[in-house]
Parts: structure tokens; C-alpha cells; sequence
């Protein structure tokens, strides 16, 4: 369904808010951040953020959601027909949208996520989770994927793991990642490391054809 123009609008301001935020906790700082110096730089009116927002907090943690709607529209015209090359491009570019907004960007995020009890960022309604998911059905489906076995509750015998589970691994690999870099105070890069830790399970997972 199309979107009115009331709506693209909400979307339009809500964006504008958050990167002006990005920008501000860049070259700021985050504690610097303040409603009214955000409202100031994107000209919007303290009003329409509270519209939106209810707090900074809220506006750091809806970053998540943000990535979301640009992943849909990337999505809509992405045609690689390798599943596993898929997976890997889809959960790169969440890394590389925290690294291109700097560390004290994903210390905030993470931050706003641990504080809160309903936190976006596990949620599997999100687009981000469901794309990962349909691609690895896909190659799980085309013998791409061999799932792992995983030892039964009770100890006896072994079940391979569905597509699920094998999603929920490869999005805490890439989550882990990230939080490893903020507690090694972003001494590495996070794009090349996060390359290796991605590529060594995708590996292990289609038998070294990656």
C-alpha cells in the first residue's frame, strides 16, 4: 500500500531528526546532545520531535528501525540469486550502518536497548530478521546450507537445527561483533573483523563453498 503524504512526511522528519542526531553525537558527543540543539540543527520544531519522540533515548533507539526501512526499499530491487551471498550482504550492512555512524553511535544504541524491556533489536517481525531468515530458508532449501545437528534436550540423540535457529546464530555473531568492538573501545575495525566472524560460520555452514 502507498504511503499518503502525511505519512512520507512523518518518515521524512523522523529521519531528518535521527541524522542530524548521528552528526551531532559525531561531533559532539553524545552527552552534548540536547532536544533543543537537535530541534535547532535540523529545523525541526520541538513540538514535531515530540510528536515522534518522547525522549532522546527513544530517538537513539529507534535507529534500528531506521536501518529497517531503508533494508525494505534496498530489498525491493536486490536480485542476488546466491542465498548464502545474500545472507552475508544483509548482515554486513547492518555493521557497516553502525560503523558509518561512528562509536559513540553504537555505544549509544546498544545502551538505549539494554535499558529497555521491549528492545527492538531481537524482535523477528523486523524486516532485517525476516530478510535473513527468507534467504536462509532458501539456501537451506537449495542445499546450500547443511544445518548443524544440535544435541537433544534430554541428552540423547542429536536434531538438526531449522532455519530459525540457524538465523538467530548468524544475528548474534554479527550483534556480538559489534559489542566486542565497543568493549575493546573500537580499537579494530569492526568491518574487517566482522568479515572474518561472518565468513568463518558461513563457512562451517556450507562447507567451505563461500
Amino acid at each position: 500500500m502507498e504511503m499518503t503524504n502525511r505519512q512520507k512526511q512523518a518518515m521524512t522528519t523522523k529521519r531528518k531528526l535521527l541524522y542530524t542526531a548521528y552528526e551531532l553525537i559525531r561531533e559532539e558527543g553524545y552527552p552534548a546532545l540536547t532536544i533543543r540543539r537537535l530541534c535547532e540543527k535540523s529545523g525541526v520544531s520541538t513540538g514535531a520531535f515530540y510528536h515522534h519522540y518522547s525522549s532522546k533515548e527513544d530517538l537513539i533507539a529507534q535507529g534500528f528501525a531506521s536501518y529497517d526501512e531503508g533494508l525494505s526499499e534496498f530489498l525491493n530491487s536486490y536480485h542476488e540469486k546466491d542465498p548464502v551471498k545474500a545472507v552475508r550482504h544483509i548482515v554486513l550492512s547492518l555493521n557497516q550502518y553502525i560503523f558509518d555512524n561512528g562509536a559513540q553511535f553504537a555505544k549509544e544504541l546498544y545502551i538505549s536497548q539494554l535499558s529497555i524491556r521491549d528492545n527492538y533489536i531481537t524482535k523477528k517481525s523486523r524486516s532485517y530478521y525476516q530478510a535473513v531468515l527468507g534467504f536462509v530458508r532458501q539456501a537451506v532449501d537449495e542445499g546450500l546450507i547443511t544445518p548443524p545437528a544440535q544435541t537433544m534436550d534430554s541428552g540423547h540423540g542429536s536434531i538438526p537445527m531449522d532455519p530459525e535457529e540457524i538465523t538467530d546464530f548468524l544475528l548474534r555473531v554479527g550483534r556480538g561483533t559489534i559489542l566486542d568492538w565497543c568493549l575493546h573501545d573500537y580499537t579494530y575495525d569492526l568491518m574487517e573483523q566482522s568479515a572474518k566472524d561472518l565468513d568463518f560460520i558461513l563457512n562451517q555452514l556450507t562447507a567451505g563453498s563461500l
